[in-house]
């Protein structure tokens, strides 16, 4: 009697010792959905994109997913006059679909570079605009993505200026607060007298700095606008 009560009396300091937080509890992650669409070229009708409530991780060449943020250094200017330092979180917490297609488009709060409403595949960034001087009209372009070859020299534009683009592959490595990034693609857009956007993108990140300069109305330099650095990310 007295052995079994000591067994008793034991087990329970032992079950008394495991505190709460030393438990293991895992962590089951939505799965990520793989997408393989390519919008580029296609039009859309106003009414056939509609809004909808997207609850699933997308996977790409950009992770989506309504909970994935990028927090970004944003050093402002005023045609190459420093302004000030804020810091910006970039979220997709708006999605529409494409009816014809099935397709998601993701929604931005702040401009990074990237396109405001974008579909990714695992290789490719695509925008969504509307068409100019065509009431009711939506174009599906390409706008970044991967590529054969060390670069690529490619006609683009800004809403209402054609641009030449170039896309680039680097060896170096870019140092930002929120880590070191080797092998990142570089994006360039140049509108001569206009405007030129820079992207230094990190495929299954995202951007991890971006440069715009622009000129002010009659004047055909284009200066220093904005710089943003991502600072830290979270991704699902």
């Amino acid at each position: 009697m007295k052995k079994t009560f000591t067994l008793l009396v034991s087990g329970i300091l032992s079950l008394a010792s495991c505190r709460k937080d030393s438990l293991q509890i895992p962590v089951v992650k939505a799965a990520c959905l793989v997408q393989t669409g390519n919008p580029a070229g296609r039009t859309y009708s106003s009414d056939s994109v509609r809004a909808f409530t997207c609850t699933t991780s997308h996977c790409g060449i950009l992770p989506l997913n309504t909970r994935n943020y990028w927090v970004y250094e944003d050093s402002v200017f005023n045609n190459g006059v420093f302004q000030k330092v804020q810091y910006d979180t970039l979220r997709f917490t708006s999605t529409l679909k494409s009816l014809s297609d099935g397709l998601v488009w993701w929604e931005s709060n702040i401009a990074v570079g990237l396109p405001e409403r974008l579909y990714t595949n695992d290789s490719t960034l695509f925008k969504m605009e509307n068409r100019m001087f065509a009431s009711g009209i939506i174009d599906a372009k390409k706008e970044y993505g991967l590529f054969a070859g060390d670069s690529l020299r490619y006609l683009s534009g800004f809403e209402d200026a054609a641009a030449i683009a170039r896309s680039l592959k680097t060896n170096s490595v870019l140092s930002t607060p929120a880590g070191d990034f080797s092998g990142y693609l570089y994006f360039e857009k140049n509108a001569r007298n206009y405007r030129k956007d820079q992207v230094f993108f990190q495929p299954g990140i995202g951007v991890i700095r971006y440069v715009r300069e622009m000129a002010s109305m009659g004047n055909p330099f284009i200066k220093l606008q904005q710089v943003s650095t991502l600072v830290s990310y979270h991704l699902e």
